[in-house]
């Protein structure tokens, strides 16, 4: 009924016109006809600052609980899309100030050989290999990411291959503990974060009574951004984000009652610690790259060790063994 009732208007203007002979100008025939097309065919558009919209308990409850990590990640990918000139040691020490909730950083050559890194003796047995291997569904210059399980927690890996010409040279990759990232949400405790085969972040739930632990994420966020999962104890809201070409999965319950483990939120007071700093709320800025344009005969990340780690960041780790 309402484009009938545009169509008309427009046909009561084009009549207007018409009827008028030749009384007006053209000038003022073409006023008239964009006045009639402004009010009733292209309506200029109005932001209506008091409606709040139609948004649900659970969508709000998440985009509260993942939107600072969100940006934090965002901000990552981004620094690390400009390193591919080759980042030198102030590069390194930038990316350190300004994600002080990474664990380290690392160069690895085209064999997975790791040419430097930072700290010299990470807290966790890292493995590089997996980044070497190509994702056939992506850009070859693209970030690409993965988690690795280990005995002190799942560890978060994200790089950037290095290419002269066509050539493949290795990549320069940034690590970090997702708990880390802990502090920027405001619902950490009814948070939870999963990668396609296993869960990163548990929050206050017993993780394999949930939807999420058992949900083939592999498959459903090839086919969803986000949705809804379910067991027989209730259901979970979910989000998925590409970190690189690793898709993460942020979910909090939506109806039911799950069972908890409330020991885990032991490890959000000492967060902070697992980065390489603890001042984890600074705002969010665009990093500009601290180096210029390097030709071959200049130090690299790639070719000369990284900064080696402080006093404090070694005693930092050994507090968290």
């Amino acid at each position: 009924m309402q484009r009938v009732n545009k169509a008309a208007c427009l046909l009561l203007a084009l009549g207007v016109l018409l009827a008028t002979g030749c009384k007006h100008e053209t000038k003022e025939y073409w006023k008239d006809t964009r006045r009639y097309y402004r009010e009733y065919l292209n309506t200029p558009a109005k932001l209506d600052l008091e409606d709040k919209g139609e948004v649900e308990p659970a969508e709000a409850r998440l985009a509260e609980g993942f939107a600072g990590i969100d940006i934090q990640l965002r901000a990552l990918e981004r620094a690390l899309e400009n390193s591919d000139r080759k980042p030198d040691a102030a590069w390194a020490k930038q990316m350190f100030q300004r994600f002080p909730w990474i664990s380290g950083l690392a160069a690895v050559d085209s064999t997975g050989n790791v040419m430097a890194q930072q700290p010299d003796a990470p807290m966790k047995p890292l493995d590089f290999t997996p980044l070497l291997q190509e994702d056939a569904k992506q850009n070859m210059r693209a970030l690409r990411g993965y988690v690795q399980e280990t005995p002190l927690g799942s560890e978060v890996y994200v790089g950037v291959p290095i290419y002269v010409g066509s050539d493949f040279r290795g990549l320069v990759i940034a690590h970090f503990d997702m708990r880390a990232l802990l502090p920027y949400s405001s619902r950490p405790a009814d948070l939870m974060i999963a990668a396609p085969g296993q869960v990163v972040w548990p929050g206050r739930f017993d993780a394999q009574a949930t939807p999420i632990a058992s949900t083939d994420w592999d498959k459903l966020v090839t086919e969803h951004a986000y949705g809804s999962v379910s067991n027989g104890n209730g259901e979970f809201y979910w989000v998925s984000r590409y970190l690189g070409n690793l898709p993460l999965v942020f979910a909090v319950p939506e109806a039911g009652s799950f069972p908890e483990k409330p020991e885990q939120l032991a490890i959000l007071k000492q967060a902070t610690a697992l980065g390489s700093a603890n001042a984890p709320n600074e705002p969010v800025t665009e990093i500009q790259p601290a180096y210029p344009e390097l030709d071959e005969s200049e130090g690299s990340i790639l070719t000369k060790p990284a900064p080696q780690a402080s006093d404090d960041q070694k005693v930092k780790e050994e507090a968290i063994r």
